[in-house]
């Protein structure tokens, strides 16, 4: 029995001091092991890159068609999306009563050059007097100009398109009668098209007028090579923004005016930062990468990006030159966290 007393308390001693082994103070001593992780230093460098625009494909020469004589519309050959050409009769007038004035106009002129005829005839046989021929030289002019009214008034009655394009609007009929200047149609010269576009005040710097761009038009997937042809002088105050106008040449039978275009510019950088794109984390407050410390430990850096370039994307602020991110071994990764980089690895198996 006494056997038995000495080997119970021999295993409870032991079991005692096992776990003095196993004390916390001991278990805190332990350091975590770093993470394996794959870095980058940051080398700014020239580098050619791609901005794209919000455009509109524009029509500079929209006219509206009125009327200059008041009338009525007997004629309207053309409706909404005819394409004319210039010269083309667009709205005929009433011009059946102009026609007769300008029949009596024509036989008022020629009863006055035979009134003077006829004076000029009698002046040397003093059987006229000199205020009569001046008389008559008064009223030839006065028939003159009433005949070249009324050709006036006739030619004016038939519009015709000062340019080709297609119409954009019809915005009456025939029998509608009209006053002196009303719209009748809109004329678009759909042939010499442009873009329109605006750029930050802050890549003014990058663009000059017949700098070379590409349009692109995601309706038409349609990709048109073109040139800034003006550059505003003016910033818009409530957008910060400078409006451009680039031209093209218009070879596409679909490309209509009004039409959502994007204006690409590639321009070229001093010293710009491009890094990986699986580098950058996103959450609520902007976009951040893993940037690593002179502790190696792994640090939270706020970034503004720009332009993805391929598989890279454009850093404006937050790095600079030899800053070390992380761009592989997320999985677990957390701010404070030390890491160890594929190189530390090999030193130490070289070791």
């Amino acid at each position: 029995m006494q056997k038995v007393s000495l080997t119970i308390a021999i295993m409870i001693s032991g079991l005692f001091l096992s776990s003095c082994d196993q004390s916390p103070s001991n278990s805190a001593k332990r350091k975590p092991r770093p993470q394996q992780v794959s870095i980058e230093t940051i080398k700014p460098q020239s580098s050619v890159l791609e901005r794209r625009f919000n455009a509109l494909i524009v029509a500079p020469n929209t006219i509206t068609i009125s009327n200059q004589i008041a009338g009525t519309i007997v004629r309207m050959p053309y409706k909404q999306g005819h394409t004319v050409n210039k010269g083309d009769t667009l709205v005929e007038l009433d011009s059946s009563l102009t026609q007769a004035e300008q029949l009596k106009a024509v036989a008022s002129l020629e009863k006055a050059r035979q009134d003077l005829i006829r004076i000029r005839k009698l002046i040397p046989k003093q059987l006229a007097s000199a205020e009569q021929l001046t008389a008559a030289i008064t009223e030839k002019k006065l028939a003159e100009a009433e005949l070249t009214l009324k050709n006036i008034q006739l030619e004016r009655s038939k519009i015709k398109a000062p340019f080709s394009g297609v119409i954009s609007q019809r915005h009456l009929e025939p029998g509608n009668s009209v006053s002196i200047n009303t719209a009748l149609l809109t004329l678009v010269e759909n042939d010499n098209l442009i873009v329109k576009s605006a750029v930050p005040e802050s890549f003014i710097s990058h663009i000059k007028t017949d700098k070379t761009v590409r349009i692109n038009v995601p309706a038409l997937s349609l990709q048109i090579p073109g040139k800034i042809s003006v550059i505003y002088p003016t910033v818009d105050s409530s957008t910060q923004q400078i409006s451009t106008e680039v031209s093209f040449e218009n070879i596409y039978p679909r490309l209509l005016p009004g039409v959502f275009a994007e204006l690409i510019i590639h321009y070229q950088t001093d010293a710009s930062i491009l890094i990986p794109v699986n580098a950058v984390q996103y959450d609520t407050t902007g976009s951040w990468v893993y940037a690593v410390d002179s502790q190696h430990k792994a640090r939270q850096r706020k970034i503004k990006t720009g332009q993805n370039v391929n598989d890279k994307i454009e850093v404006i602020s937050g790095l600079k030159k030899d800053d070390k991110i992380i761009t592989k071994g997320f999985i677990g990764l957390r701010p404070g966290k030390t890491i160890k980089t594929d190189t530390d690895i090999k030193h130490q198996n070289a070791n």
